[in-house]
């Protein structure tokens, strides 16, 4: 059986609700033509669930799959650290 997939609509935890790291992204403006969001979003997601997102001011290896065109990394690392409750 394959595993199960979450797409960045099914990420929000009510009907509404914006899951924690959907709002870190908007407070911390971590998007800027929202290309690579879904991905870097729910590739984070998945790293905080798997217990494998650690950070030292750095951005939990996301970058790696998911690449910025436009080079908001520091905002998407901003936005990660406040979802792991490190801001």
């Amino acid at each position: 059986m394959a595993p199960r997939s979450t797409t960045i609509e099914g990420l929000g935890q009510k009907r509404r609700a914006l899951h924690p790291l959907q709002q870190a992204f908007i407070d911390h403006d971590a998007f800027q033509c929202g290309y690579c969001t879904p991905g870097q979003i729910c590739s984070a997601a998945g790293l905080i669930a798997e217990g494998k997102a650690k950070t030292a001011g750095r951005n939990p290896r996301t970058d790696e799959r998911n690449i910025c065109r436009c080079g908001a990394y520091p905002n998407i690392v901003a936005a990660i650290q406040q979802a792991m409750g490190q801001s």
